[in-house]
């Protein structure tokens, strides 16, 4: 699932495993507790869309096993008012799923673009306290890409782990 701009697909991940100096790079103990860090201010709203992930698990289920008895109670015995009834229920569920993809999609891009603008908003403050040594060596299209990129990354990283 990927929110806001950048590489979409795999071409982000695909750059990565070519860079030297992120395909070599080891997590240090407290990158894990920082990312959770991150995920904090939205608690609330991953347990919610956790649990629409659930309902729409669940969901997906009762599709089959509604056909199921639709084939076996109701064509089979010749069951028309049966038919009907679980042929209706089989719709509802049908919008159910869309209604809970729907919300899954609301919740999943409201994180990812609240993580964005967290990142950004952090990673901002720090390079405004770097030294002018640092943008002497610098060059500004190469720093403001970087930042850019590995905001957008770690959202996808976040995201897509919850969609996967």
């Amino acid at each position: 699932m990927s929110m806001g701009g950048g590489m979409h697909g795999g071409g982000y991940a695909r750059s990565l495993r070519q860079d030297s100096s992120v395909k070599d790079h080891r997590l240090t103990r407290g990158t894990t507790a920082r990312v959770l860090g991150y995920a904090r201010p939205y608690r609330g709203q991953l347990a919610a869309f956790l649990a629409l992930v659930v309902a729409g698990a669940l969901l997906v289920v009762a599709t089959p096993l509604l056909l199921q008895r639709i084939i076996d109670d109701g064509v089979a015995e010749g069951d028309r008012r049966l038919v009907v009834v679980l042929a209706g229920l089989v719709a509802v569920v049908a919008i159910g799923e869309a209604v809970l993809n729907l919300l899954q999609r609301w919740f999943s891009a409201r994180i990812g673009e609240g993580l964005i603008y967290d990142l950004r908003t952090d990673v901002f403050s720090h390079v405004q306290r770097q030294s002018v040594a640092f943008f002497t060596r610098s060059q500004t299209g190469s720093l403001v890409t970087r930042l850019n990129s590995d905001v957008i990354g770690a959202q996808q990283a976040f995201t897509s782990t919850l969609a996967g």
